[in-house]
Formats: C-alpha cells, structure tokens, sequence
C-alpha cells in the first residue's frame, strides 16, 4: 500500500509538471541544451555544497525518489535503475543535468527525474547524492550464476579490432567506477540495455559512452549488462 501511495503521487508530480510552463517547456519537445566543457564541469562539481547522507534521506522521502528506486537506491522492480552505492561525483552530474535540460530523452523515461530534478536546489542534490554513494550495493540473484566469461573478456580487454574499449578501463573490472565515471554494479540489467540503445540512437547525449560501445552487438551488450548486475560489494 506503501509503495502504491507513493507511486500515485510521483504520477501526480508528474501530469503537473506537464501542464505547468516550465523552464524546459514540454515534455514533448526534444530540447538542445550545449554539454558543459570538462573546465565548467569541473567548476559546477566544486561548487556544490558539501553533501549530507542523514539529510538525503529525508530528502530522499520528499522528492519521492523512494518510490521508484526503494528506501536506499535498490528499487523494488526491474522497470527503475539501482542507484545504491552510486558515485557522489555521477549522481551530482546527473541531477545538474535533468535539471538544467542536458538530459532529457525524447522516449520520456527520464521525464520525471527532469521535473523532480527542476525543484531540488544544489543542497538537497548533494545530500541525496550522499545519501546513495555511502548504501552498500548489492547484486541480482538472477544473473549471478550465469557464464560471464565472454562479458569479462570484453570487460577487461575490449576489442581493438572494433574499437571498443574495455570497460574496466573507466568503470573497473567489478563495476565501481570512481567520480564521474559510474558504478555499473548491482546496476539493473534491462536499464543497461536501454541506456546503451539511447547512446546509439543518439538520444542521449549527455557523456561520451557512444564512441565506445557503438560496435557492440545486441547480444554483448546483454552479456555485459548481466555481468555487471551480478555483481555487489562483496564480489
């Protein structure tokens, strides 16, 4: 009944933001907004307040981010991404970029994160972000016991011969990542999937993760996403 309540009332945030006359406009348009340069990325990371994890739950209550991705970033379905042990630096830069229209994909996953993201100030961004970077992240039972063996190879080598890079090069051979670079483990399998196919569809735009996955094949990017779901803390 919890989660059903709370459901209900991201819906109703949601249709207001629609019909209100926001700074973005409509969900329906598909705005362009220039991506920051490393240099003013970097200014707009150092000048955010410093984070508070106690006050990112409370936070966490308020905006309602619970309902969708559970009490500390594991959601309670498959249909949202974990965001448990998220790196601070990321969850930041992806916050800022909802909010100030560098993200916003025209499929409208992302529409109400853009909404939600438009009321948050940088205080309540950064205790949030706090929040998640200190849960513990765990893997999906799922897919834990599968053969990753052709996942790792690419993982951990790439293919020169395709230029795609190696994934552990940026994000690890478990999956932590570090700043800017995201944690993929314990990361919900089909949102890895759908995240690499907005890249290839060019409908995201917000980092440059194109330029190296785009000679994956289907069934590799499924293989990795699997891997990296299987993995938690402990791995």
């Amino acid at each position: 009944m919890k989660l059903i309540k709370s459901t209900l009332i991201v819906s109703v945030i949601i249709g207001v933001g629609l019909l209100s006359n926001t700074v973005l406009s409509s969900s329906s348009e598909k705005i362009k907004v220039a991506q920051l340069s490393a240099g003013d990325l970097a200014a707009a990371l150092k000048a955010m307040p410093k984070g508070d994890p106690e006050r990112g739950v409370i936070v966490s209550k308020q905006m309602m981010c619970n309902a969708c991705h559970g009490e500390k970033g594991k959601p309670y379905t498959r249909n949202f991404p974990s965001i448990e042990g998220q790196n601070y630096q990321y969850t930041v830069k992806m916050m800022l970029d909802y909010r100030e229209g560098r993200r916003w994909e025209s499929y409208k996953r992302a529409d109400v994160m853009v909404k939600i993201a438009e009321n948050m100030t940088d205080q309540q961004i950064a205790d949030v972000a706090s929040f998640y970077a200190k849960q513990t992240t765990t893997a999906w039972e799922s897919v834990a016991k599968q053969d990753h063996k052709k996942a790792i190879a690419l993982v951990t080598s790439g293919d020169m011969s395709r230029m795609v890079m190696a994934c552990a090069g940026c994000h690890g051979v478990k999956g932590k990542g570090s700043g800017l670079n995201p944690s993929l483990a314990g990361q919900i399998p089909e949102y890895f999937i759908r995240t690499l196919q907005a890249y290839h569809e060019k409908d995201r735009l917000n980092d440059v993760m194109l330029q190296f996955t785009k000679a994956l094949t289907e069934e590799e990017v499924t293989a990795i996403a699997n891997y990296y779901a299987s993995l938690g803390e402990t791995e």
